[in-house]
């Protein structure tokens, strides 16, 4: 069972982009960033390299924490 204390979203403003960025945050590992440079109806996903979770991330958390991220994203 999943809880929102799993996940938590990240908003940013880092110099590589031109929009705000969201950043999943999964148990702690930086998981995915999402960016809006290309519009709003073009929101794109970039997994982290640089996140480790072992075993993996269990689905339905990562959707739920993606389309959070979205929402929050774009203040919807």
């Amino acid at each position: 069972m999943r809880t929102a204390s799993s996940y938590h979203i990240s908003i940013g403003s880092p110099v590589d982009y031109e929009e705000l960025v969201a950043y999943v945050v999964i148990r702690g590992q930086h998981v995915a960033l999402l960016n809006q440079d290309r519009g709003a109806d073009d929101i794109r996903v970039e997994f982290l390299e640089e996140s480790k979770i072992g075993s993996g991330v269990e689905f339905d958390t990562l959707i739920e924490a993606l389309q959070a991220a979205k929402k929050i994203l774009l203040n919807k």
